[in-house]
């Protein structure tokens, strides 16, 4: 299956050690995304955007990446998006700019999520069927991935389950928590579903299905 790794500007993880890199057919940089790819010793396939936030333009332009016109209709993000023919993961955008976090969101409706979300404080999967073990009183929360539409969830092992209950933006599932070692989650559209950025370190297992 062929899945692309996408870096964004914003915040972003500090190790990717858990990701298999050789996985992904191809990585692509969006802007100041090629600043945290290289940070993490990462060299993208291709660059993308206009490279007005890039601290490294410079390096970009004498390796032949071209900026696109600063003024533009798709935003980076979506331009990187375009070149995106399966699955893909995406590292960044987060704690940054409430109107450049609002568009990654609003980019979802157009294309589809990530798989698997990684900023500097989140783990976050999009499923419509997430079953994973994982220590009791993991806290996390969840709405839907289509910020412009509502889904009807039904979970279990979580502290405040929901029953075919309806999530949208008006009623999310904020700072909920695990009451069993393994939780599922159920959902009529995918799910933006969260966790702390130690998810993975304390050892937690996912099934997507």
């Amino acid at each position: 299956m062929d899945k692309t790794l996408i870096f964004i500007g914003g915040k972003g993880p500090e190790d990717i050690s858990f990701l298999n890199l050789h996985g992904y057919s191809r990585i692509i940089a969006a802007d100041s995304g090629y600043d945290r790819a290289k940070a993490l010793g990462v060299e993208p396939d291709m660059v993308l955007g206009d490279m007005d936030s890039t601290a490294l333009r410079s390096e970009l332009i004498a390796k032949g990446f071209i900026p696109c016109p600063h003024d533009k209709d798709d935003s980076d993000f979506v331009l990187a998006l375009k070149e995106v023919k399966g699955a893909y993961d995406l590292i960044g955008g987060g704690e940054g700019r409430l109107d450049h976090m609002i568009s990654i969101l609003s980019a979802f409706h157009e294309y589809m999520p990530p798989r698997l979300w990684l900023t500097r404080e989140d783990v976050i999967f999009s499923s419509s069927c997430f079953k994973a073990r994982m220590e009791k009183g993991t806290g996390l929360s969840f709405f839907p991935a289509d910020i412009s539409s509502a889904a009807v969830v039904s979970t279990s092992g979580l502290v405040w389950d929901l029953k075919e209950r309806i999530v949208s933006l008006s009623f999310m599932s904020l700072s909920n928590r695990t009451r069993e070692d393994t939780i599922s989650i159920s959902s009529s559209a995918p799910l933006l579903i969260r966790f702390g950025m130690d998810f993975f370190q304390r050892g937690a297992k996912i099934e997507l299905c």
